[in-house]
């Protein structure tokens, strides 16, 4: 069958299947973003292989998905919500953009025109934002969500003992 623009621009207004948004083209794209997903889980640190891991249970509670959804994404039965793929990004530590291409939501054009920078901007004015105990955790290597969860424990005693110590220096302390 012949699409011609007119009815294409139909197709898309009233949610009929195209070539693009078609039903097989959902469903290879849901395979191939589990096929892209599934190692990115397990280096984090998740157990999803096994039945009694809490890999999938764990996944869904960091993500704010449910247990059922990460279980079809993990399958490659359905893609992600939108709205949850910048948390996934986070708590796996790839590239929010790398899945937005991956899910269909983003093309891979503009996936690429947004991974190239416009120019070179000066950033030795512009502060840096502090880093999280999260981030500080994945970029170490740190990937099972229990010692994440420890390293960022760790963390906050060692700041919040940093901030009495500048106090007591300052008199202001006990």
């Amino acid at each position: 069958m012949c699409v011609f623009p007119s009815q294409y621009l139909l197709a898309s207004v009233y949610g009929m299947p195209t070539t693009e948004t078609g039903p097989a083209s959902q469903a290879s794209r849901a395979q191939s973003f589990a096929e892209y997903i599934r190692p990115a889980v397990v280096a984090a640190g998740y157990d999803i292989d096994s039945p009694r891991g809490g890999g999938k249970k764990a996944l869904a509670e960091a993500t704010g998905m449910s247990a059922s959804s990460v279980g079809r994404m993990l399958a490659g039965q359905t893609l992600p919500e939108p709205v949850h793929l910048e948390r996934l990004a986070e708590v796996l530590g790839v590239s929010l953009m790398e899945l937005l291409v991956r899910s269909g939501v983003v093309s891979e054009k503009a996936g690429q025109r947004a991974r190239k920078p416009a120019s070179t901007p000066d950033t030795s004015l512009t502060p840096t934002p502090p880093l999280t105990p999260e981030a500080a955790a994945r970029a170490l290597g740190i990937r099972s969500p229990d010692r994440v969860q420890m390293f960022t424990a760790m963390a906050k005693t060692l700041a919040d003992q940093e901030e009495a110590d500048k106090e007591v220096r300052q008199g202001r302390g006990a």
